[in-house]
């Protein structure tokens, strides 16, 4: 009786073991299909948030890159379109004449430039080139800027001034060989036949007036030699007190906050929103360079002063300015085209104009300026009777 209780009772248990068993692996099965179906419906909602953050994100992208360098974008863009247009194989053929005895000429692209503030007739048409070139140099020593230093050091033997101006110079200007340089600029060309660029008169217009594109064309050896051997000779005599000013700084925010806008002559979306804008920018873009590069304000000199904001050119002799100012207060001096470095400034006399030195290899000069807004575009090489070359007294 013992014996059929005790089976009894391990069958029970057994029967009890086996039911909870199929109860828990069925338990398993729910929660292990709850957890798939969670899974699933995590993954689904994973892959709706990622596109739609990427839809998003490139619609912002591209919001964004319309807000802040539209120009830039378009440039490019319409660039590599124009390659081998008749605009840019003509260009690339005048710049040859004008550059190739002291640069190579590495590639040459030019597009249609439409101002709006300019009134064309039929036979005119606005040109914005871009040029990439390298001094045909080896060394420093071959430019005749140099060559014309050198001389002056040799006729001044006990000037140990003249060696220290001399090496100075000399140490700037090796950044220039054998580096790849792009510059800019904007020609006006008026047709006297339909297209036939061969015939056509050409001009740069880069800044308010219209000159002659041929101005463009460095002079000859001599000339810049002694471009070089004048710098000397008239340095060795400026006893004004060297300043403190950082070259590259300024040369850094010029570039950070200029531009070459299609279409219109202004982009003040690139212009620091620190500073008051003006309608004629120039000198206060100018003075913001100045400033940056560590000239410090002064009680008649700072943002929003006439001294600030105006050009302080020669053909206003009745008002003052940010070039006669800084030269009275000895920060600035007068010099030549090949002797003023990155960093200077130029205020052009007859139109009342000034715009910052980018770069100068001491035989072209890249400017950046506002009103009209230009970014590493060349500047003519016009003579003391147009232009003051002023460089900083570091």
């Amino acid at each position: 009786m013992k014996k059929r209780n005790k089976k009894h009772t391990e069958h029970k248990k057994q029967k009890k073991y086996k039911t909870e068993k199929k109860l828990s692996i069925k338990k398993i099965k729910f929660y292990f299909a709850l957890v798939i179906i969670f899974l699933w419906i995590f993954v689904g909602f994973k892959l709706y948030f990622l596109l739609n953050d990427n839809e998003s994100a490139n619609e912002s992208v591209s919001i964004q890159t319309e807000e802040i360098i539209p120009e830039d974008l378009e440039e490019e863009e319409i660039l590599e379109e124009e390659v081998d247009s008749p605009a840019t194989i003509f260009f690339a053929d005048y710049l040859y004449f004008l550059y190739s005895e002291y640069y190579d000429i590495i590639d040459v692209r030019a597009v249609d430039f439409i101002p709006e503030d300019e009134d064309l007739t039929e036979n005119e048409k606005f040109y914005f080139v871009t040029i990439e070139k390298q001094l045909k140099y080896n060394s420093v020593f071959q430019l005749p800027f140099v060559s014309g230093m050198q001389k002056a050091v040799e006729d001044l033997p006990n000037s140990k001034k003249a060696k220290i101006i001399y090496n100075k110079k000399t140490n700037e200007l090796k950044e220039y060989i054998g580096r790849k340089q792009v510059e800019h600029n904007i020609f006006k060309v008026t047709f006297k036949e339909f297209n036939n660029f061969e015939t056509a008169k050409i001009q740069i217009a880069t800044y308010h007036e219209k000159t002659s594109a041929e101005l463009l064309k460095p002079p000859s050896f001599e000339i810049m030699k002694n471009y070089g051997y004048e710098f000397i000779k008239k340095q060795i005599k400026n006893k004004a007190k060297k300043i403190d000013y950082n070259n590259d700084k300024a040369i850094c925010y010029a570039d950070r906050y200029s531009s070459n806008p299609f279409k219109t002559g202004i982009n003040q979306k690139c212009w620091n929103k620190k500073y008051k804008p003006y309608e004629n920018d120039c000198a206060n873009f100018v003075s913001q360079c100045l400033y940056a590069g560590g000239i410090k304000a002064t009680k008649r000199w700072f943002p929003g002063s006439f001294y600030w904001i105006r050009t302080g050119s020669p053909k206003y002799r009745d008002t003052s300015g940010v070039s006669d100012y800084m030269q009275n207060i000895k920060r600035f001096y007068k010099t030549n085209y090949s002797a003023i470095s990155a960093g200077g400034f130029i205020c052009m006399i007859k139109e009342s104009h000034v715009v910052f030195v980018a770069s100068n290899d001491s035989i072209t000069i890249l400017f950046n300026g506002h009103t009209n807004d230009r970014k590493r575009v060349s500047f003519p090489h016009l003579d003391k009777n147009e232009v003051m070359y002023l460089n900083p007294n570091n």
